[in-house]
Parts: C-alpha cells; structure tokens; sequence
C-alpha cells in the first residue's frame, strides 16, 4: 500500500504545535499530510515523499539520504530508521521510505513524525505528518521497543566482534562496549532522551540468538556458552558505568607557525601556549613558488633552532614537527589540495631528502614526532603509495626510533581505498578534523552536549567518529587528531574558511571555547585517539586575546583539560 506526500522545504510558517497531538497541513494545501498503517504490517506499508524548495522546483537528492524520526503513540518510545528509504528519482526530489513492522508496535497517533534529509552538505527537515496506527485484534502485539536502526546495526554486529577476536571474550567485549559508549553519545547529542541501556542490550540478546540458529554462523551451544558469559559481563557492566569512561591522551599540543624566516613564532604566543599546560606542535612553512612547481624550498635552520631555544627557555615541549607546502607569502592559505608538481618524480625525491632533514632536526631536539606531509591531496594518490613508503623506510633505516604520521584532509581519508591507504606506511594514523557544530551563528545558551555530537554527524553530513574508528579497524594504529580548531567569531561554529567571517567583526571567544570543550568532549569518548592538536596560535583560529595580559575562555578551556588533566 502507498501514498504520497509533498513538503515545500521552507514554507513552514505555523504556530509551535501542542505536545498531545496535532493537525498538520501542509504549507501550499488545506489537504492535511497524513497516513495511516497498521499493526504488525512488516514493509506493507510505503510512502513516496516529494520534495520542493521554496519556488516549487524539485529539490536535487543526487547523494542524499532519508532518515524516518518519530515518537511512536504513548510518547515512550522512539523511532531513527536510515536504513528504510530509497532516493527513487534524486532529480526529481523523490524518495521512496518503507514503514518497518517495529515502526507498527502500538496503536495510535504518533506524537511526532517527519523526515530527516542529508543533502549535499546541508541537514534539512520536512514538516510534520499525521500518522495513524490502527488496532490489529487478530494477531498478537509486537513486544514495543525504541528502534534505533545505528544502533541495531551495531548491535547486529555483536556476533562478528565474537568471531573476530577468535575467542578473546575479554578483547572482542572491550571493543564492542567501547563502541557502544560512543554511538550513546552520538545518539543523545542528537535525539534527547533516547533511552539505550544495558537491560535493553539484554532484551535483545534473545534477537542475536534467533539470528545465530538461523544462520548457523555459531553452534547453539558455542553461543550459549559465549551467552552466559556476555550476561554476566553485561551485569558488571551495570556497576562500572561504561558510559562514564574518558579517554586520557598522550599527545596533548597547540599548533604555532613558523611562516618564513622573518616571520616567526613570537614570545607571547609560546607564553600562552606553555600557559594552558599543552606542548608545541611546530608548523614550518615549507614553499614553491607556485601550485606545479617540485622544489619546495626549507626555512633556515637558524630560524628554526631559534624557536626551539626559546621554547625551551621556557618548559615548552615539542611534541610533533609538521611541515607545510605553503606558496610564499600566502602563510598557510594555499590550498594543498590543488598541488599538483610538474615533476612528481623529481618532487618526491625532493620531498625525501626534505624529509630526512626534518627527522634529523626532530632527533637532534628530542621531538618524538615527525609529521611527513599534510593534506596533499594529489601525492596520496595510492599510485603514489611506494613514494611514502620508501620515505618512512629511509626514515626509519636511520632513526627506528621516531614515530611518523601524516595528516590527512577529510578529502583523503573520506576515500579509504585511494588517499586513505597512506595509512598503511605510518606509525600513527593522522587526521585533521574539523565539524561544522552547529548551521549559523553562535547563540548564548547551546549546550556542549548538543554540539559535540557534530563529532558523529555535522551539519554537513560528516561522521567523523565512524571514519576514525574504521581507520583503527583496519589498520590497528592509534589516532593523531593532527588539527582541529575554529575561530573566535559568532559564525565559527558553523564556517572553518576565514573568507565566511566578516574581517572588521570582534572576536567571539565564547563561540571558541564552547567549540573547543565540545570537541575535547567527543576525544574524551574515543580510546582510539592518543592526541590532539588545536589548530592555531595565530589569526584567524587563535585563542590569543590582542590584549596578551588577558586570557580568554577560549585559552581557560584549553587550561581545564590539558592542565587541569580532563583529557
């Protein structure tokens, strides 16, 4: 059975709607937008969705996805199903969405349904729509329950954790409630008051069993066993609160830039840095005079070996060592991404020698680690990949001792099987993640809580965490968050390109430091991650007040969670 609904993107002009019940029309029709389904349907039930921006024309689905939310009738439990809708004609702003049997548990009025659409970078909700579940007498009720389709796809994947790890109960267990914990916080920051805990893992532990004596993946008595084990575990678990768990980095740093020899890091930003309790992550300009030109060209070692002095007249460590391919007298507003040598066998064999230099200079300054390129979009092309790997064997041949990264663009590691792979030829995987928090401006009263969930799901459709915990999957190397940061502007939680932000606007250090304690919260819930390094000592990311002798909030977060020890 199907009907047909059409939302006018934009055109939502009603009055807040009651919380007991509701009569939507929607926003070009007196015809009210409603279904009706009933009990215990399983896929009988279909809807087709027509979308149309403000002007009537179809909204473009090309690469969008379609999420269900609902609050089922009697308001306790919830529905998030992104696995039941099919894009049917993306050009046309058509989608199909297949109501699943657990979306037909109670019968009623839900107390709130609509869709959820992820479109080229841009989170979009239709109206809601009346959606009646009628009464079946004949067969018996299904057992109601949150269905949150995230969360039964990891759980689904419980039995694979079990094979997996080849019997380790302790290990496959570990990672899997680790796993859990994350999609929790992922899922509260996003629906309040989703209700995921232990005793519902264990209401549906009889599911996985039904599934194991189906498939035959396991013997019934291999999973009993495995069964009896996992409830008792489950039930320590209650005691441990695994939601509570926080990760403690390693690595803890501030980014600061070396730009050419006559601009260098000043006193006063090495000051605030060492101030919050963070080590330095130094950043050198490394710069060719144009987007195809292969000799990239060194600051001077006097330049350098003066930071690290004063670094170190102070207590400053420095942890990390990252060049940047920059063209001179840009700083670091050359898009990496468009560079594209001229003579990429010439560029690499510069860039090895380079290199080389780079791990001397990290040796000689007892700088464990060395960072041997940064979004290079183009030279981590996997036919490059023999390229990197002959430089992290000639690195290692001399200095076995060094630990080596890379730091992958969400371009690159957005494309595991083709840039992503130069995570097979470092030591720690290294990514620079930047969220959009939140769509606009920053407003007084956003919640960490709220906004930390951009970790898993940003307004532009990225999940971040999702991504760094498949790197970990299949490569089993720890997480360098090598950049994260945002700038002190009312926009800075929604744009990371300074061209957004309005030049003559004053600072906003709150819409910084909020942004910051959202993002060292997210860390704090990955054990996949062993550092992070805030993006930047200087304008327009820096958390450096023009009045140096005034700290910021932005600058008093960073300080309750590297010094202070939250992280």
């Amino acid at each position: 059975m199907s009907t047909y609904l059409k939302f006018r993107i934009g055109k939502d002009k009603r009055k807040l709607v009651p919380i007991n019940g509701f009569e939507l029309k929607d926003a070009d029709s007196n015809n009210p937008q409603w279904l009706q389904g009933r009990q215990n349907e399983d896929g009988g039930r279909q809807v087709f969705v027509d979308l149309e921006d403000e002007n009537g024309s179809p909204i473009n689905l090309t690469g969008a996805s379609a999420v269900f939310k609902g609050v089922l009738p009697g308001g306790q439990y919830k529905i998030w199903d992104h696995k039941s809708s099919t894009i049917i004609d993306a050009q046309a702003g058509r989608f199909r969405y297949t109501f699943p049997k657990r979306a037909m548990a109670i019968a009623g009025s839900y107390k709130q349904a609509f869709f959820e659409i992820f479109r080229e970078g841009t989170k979009l909700a239709t109206l809601e729509f009346n959606f009646e579940v009628l009464a079946d007498l004949v067969e018996e009720n299904i057992i109601p329950s949150d269905y949150i389709t995230p969360f039964e796809d990891l759980y689904g994947k419980l039995k694979k954790y079990l094979v997996k790890f080849n019997g380790d109960f302790d290990t496959a267990m570990t990672q899997w409630k680790k796993d859990v914990a994350g999609l929790i916080t992922e899922l509260n920051a996003d629906v309040s008051g989703i209700n995921l805990t232990i005793s519902e893992i264990k209401t549906q532990l009889s599911a996985l069993e039904d599934k194991i004596k189906a498939d035959g993946l396991l013997t019934l008595a291999d999973f009993n066993v495995l069964k009896d084990e996992l409830l008792n575990r489950m039930d320590a678990v209650e005691h441990q609160d695994i939601l509570n768990f926080r990760n403690k980095l390693k690595y803890k740093t501030i980014s600061a830039t070396i730009y050419s020899d006559s601009e260098s890091i000043s006193g006063d930003q090495l000051n605030h840095i060492k101030a919050t309790g963070a080590d330095l992550a130094l950043i050198t300009m490394v710069t060719v005079d144009n987007a195809n030109d292969s000799s990239p060209t060194d600051i001077s070692v006097t330049t350098f070996n003066d930071v690290i002095k004063r670094a170190k007249n102070i207590g400053l460590n420095i942890t990390m060592l990252k060049p940047h391919i920059g063209i001179a007298g840009q700083h670091d507003s050359f898009s990496r991404k468009d560079y594209l040598p001229d003579d990429p066998d010439g560029f690499f064999e510069n860039w090895k020698d380079l290199m080389l230099h780079y791990a001397d200079l990290a040796v000689t300054n007892s700088i464990p680690v060395l960072c041997i390129g940064c979004e290079m979009f183009n030279q981590t092309d996997v036919k490059y990949l023999t390229k990197w790997q002959d430089i992290y064997n000639t690195i290692k041949a001399k200095y076995p001792d060094l630990l080596i990264t890379y730091a992958m663009s969400q371009y690159e590691f957005f494309e595991p099987e083709n840039q992503g792979q130069i995570a097979s030829v470092i030591d720690y995987i290294g990514m620079n993640i930047y969220p959009s928090y939140i769509s606009s401006e920053y407003k007084s009263g956003l919640k960490v809580r709220e906004l930390k969930g951009a970790w898993w799901n940003d307004w532009n459709g990225n999940q971040f965490m999702e991504t760094l915990d498949e790197y970990f999957d299949e490569y089993q190397k720890p997480i360098l968050v090598t950049e994260t940061g945002l700038m002190p502007y009312k926009d800075g939680l929604a744009h990371l390109i300074s061209s957004y932000i309005n030049s003559n606007e004053k600072e906003n250090y709150d819409a910084q430091a909020i942004g910051y304690k959202a993002a060292l919260e997210a860390i704090a819930k990955d054990s996949h991650v062993i550092g992070v390094s805030i993006w930047h000592a200087s304008k327009p990311f820096s958390f450096i007040s023009k009045d140096v002798n005034t700290v910021t909030p932005s600058e008093k977060v960073l300080t309750q969670y590297f010094k202070g020890g939250k992280i």
